[in-house]
């Protein structure tokens, strides 16, 4: 079990590439367990940068099992949706468990809408 704590710690420190400077975004959806669980749960993301892939923190409540599940896993962030697949661990049976969801993302930055950098505006006389 520690080995697979310090593999996760190690990992999580390698995907971030040292002090993050974004902005967080949030999410709420659902997740299905593989074993045959379905979950309720938040996310919280390292970055709040729409159509990249992301770091997640997170809860589930699992139906089934009615038991609570903290979780850390990877994602997808788009501006108002999120796909992630997570590592949890189930409070009740005291063991780790996988999963995929899907759910509403916030707070997520918001696509500019200036203009082209490659357009020079032009003035008329």
């Amino acid at each position: 079990m520690k080995k697979l704590i310090k593999f996760g710690a190690l990992t999580a420190a390698f995907l971030s590439g040292g002090v993050a400077h974004a902005e967080p975004a949030f999410g709420v959806g659902v997740s299905y367990v593989f074993g045959g669980d379905f979950a309720l749960g938040f996310r919280i993301f390292h970055d709040n940068e729409p159509d990249s892939a992301v770091l997640a923190l997170g809860a589930d409540y699992k139906f089934r099992s009615q038991s609570f599940r903290p979780t850390v896993g990877v994602g997808y962030l788009d501006e108002d949706y999120y796909l992630d697949f997570s590592l949890g661990y189930d409070t009740k049976s005291q063991s780790l468990d996988y999963g995929v969801g899907v759910g509403g993302a916030f707070e997520t930055e918001e696509e500019s809408g200036g203009s082209s950098p490659d357009t020079v505006p032009t003035t008329e006389f």
